[in-house]
């Protein structure tokens, strides 16, 4: 039997959809355990249980997976697919196989996903499998999840334009050049436009009344017409660039001297990732996707995301995706709410302590806020959260207008001053498990540190 233990992100659920399609195919067994992170102490306890011989780490790091299945005698068979900063492997067990884009000097953290790398090892069985060639969309999805879309227009570069070229060789992807809304295929066009935040439109966002005024009045919706039931894409062409240009026209006028055309451009378009093998509204974008399968996993439901690749009851599925993203949005929401006022800033750091408020899911998401908010003043945020056997988890972020390149490094010099701690990462997120009475001596390290770039 072979054990497979991937991550519960985007990534993580893509990496294991990919390989959970390449075994069916072999014919051969495997259970799939999904893990948040690895804290040794807890996972040892289930890793003797099972006592496995034949075992799959994917997108939960190099280092100690590697370890782990070293001290391991059962282990025959051991992989570790992986594209996080990862310290050089010192010894040289045969039995173990470590595939890290990052050994190769490629970057693990723009150039290629964990779902990227499962599938490039998936693919060498394409001849006897062609199928297989189809699960390159999942590699799509991971990478956006990933936040890799960095290049030109947001657009994947690297391997994941050689996997992206390959998805669309076999007709499963296709990149085009449009708005670029978050949520097109799960938001009616008014809430999409409503909901925008990376760009404040003024009344439109935050407005779903003015995001409908606005359709109306611009011609692009009726005034009769049932808006809950208007997507994007039900517009023809001609109209999206009518909605294109009325967007830029509306910034320019309320924004004189700010914005240029080209910078609105810019701001509103980008490339988009059609799955086209999809049928359903829901599941046709990558990044609607990506967005879902992340939810699914912050409210410990990775295996709802999971199935959608393999059952023939997708709409269903797809419903039940919906309620956890709209249920996740309510709760990320109600944490915002009283966010500001739980901050606390020190040597450039933002320091939200999130223990007993809310769960170690949560953790990455809210960092990931708090770090593209343009009201943080600081250079990173740290956030904490309770955990398994108590531990703390942390989650870091270096802010977009902060001078500090490397946040792994940081996180890791700190940990490596405390016992029993673990971490890694990449340069602009990583995270970490300390004990809770080790909280003040990694804030000091940290703070130390940052205050010193």
């Amino acid at each position: 039997m072979i054990h497979i233990f991937s991550h519960i992100d985007a990534d993580g659920i893509s990496s294991a959809i990919i390989l959970a399609k390449l075994l069916t195919s072999l014919n051969k067994p495997f259970i799939l355990n999904f893990v948040p992170q690895i804290v040794p102490n807890e996972f040892m306890q289930q890793w003797q249980n099972i006592k496995p011989r034949y075992a799959i780490f994917a997108d939960l790091g190099t280092s100690i997976p590697y370890k782990i299945m070293s001290k391991t005698n059962s282990i025959a068979i051991g992989i570790i697919l992986d594209h996080h900063i990862s310290h050089e492997i010192e010894d040289n067990d045969p039995r173990i196989f470590v595939v890290n884009p990052r050994f190769f000097n490629i970057d693990g953290g723009s150039e290629i996903s964990s779902s990227g790398v499962a599938y490039l090892v998936s693919n060498m069985y394409s001849r006897m499998i062609p199928e297989i060639k189809k699960f390159a969309k999942y590699a799509i999805v991971g990478a956006i999840g990933d936040s890799q879309d960095i290049g030109w227009h947001r657009s994947l570069i690297g391997l994941n334009r050689a996997i992206l070229e390959d998805g669309q060789k076999r007709g499963v992807v296709t990149e085009q050049e449009d708005l670029l809304l978050i949520g097109k295929g799960i938001k009616p066009l008014y809430r999409l436009l409503a909901e925008v935040y990376h760009i404040e439109i003024p009344s439109i966002t935050g407005s779903y009344d003015g995001a409908a005024n606005f359709l109306v009045k611009n011609g692009l919706l009726r005034s009769d017409d049932d808006i809950e039931n208007i997507y994007l894409d039900d517009l023809p062409k001609n109209k999206r660039d009518l909605l294109r240009r009325r967007l830029i026209e509306l910034l320019m006028v309320n924004y004189p001297g700010k914005y240029t055309i080209e910078s609105l451009e810019d701001l509103l378009t980008g490339k988009i990732y059609i799955l086209r093998d999809e049928k359903i509204r829901l599941l046709r974008y990558a990044r609607d996707v990506a967005i879902l399968f992340n939810a699914c996993g912050k409210l410990r439901r990775p295996q709802l995301a999971f199935s959608i690749a393999f059952s023939g009851r997708k709409e269903k599925i797809a419903e039940k995706m919906i309620q956890i993203y709209d249920r996740y949005r309510a709760i990320i929401s109600n944490i915002l709410k009283q966010l500001d006022s739980k901050i606390e800033y020190r040597n450039g750091v933002a320091i939200y302590d999130g223990r007993g408020e809310i769960t170690e899911e949560l953790a990455s998401t809210i960092a990931s806020i708090i770090a593209a908010s343009k009201t943080t003043n600081a250079h990173m945020v740290i956030v904490f959260t309770d955990s398994i056997g108590g531990n703390v988890k942390v989650s870091a972020r270096r802010t977009t207008e902060g001078k500090i390149n490397d946040v792994e490094r940081i996180i890791r010099d700190a940990i490596s001053r405390l016992t029993g701690a673990t971490g890694g990462g990449h340069k602009e997120a990583a995270g970490a498990y300390i004990k809770s009475e080790d909280v003040d001596k990694f804030l000091d390290t940290v703070c130390k540190s940052v205050g010193e770039t």
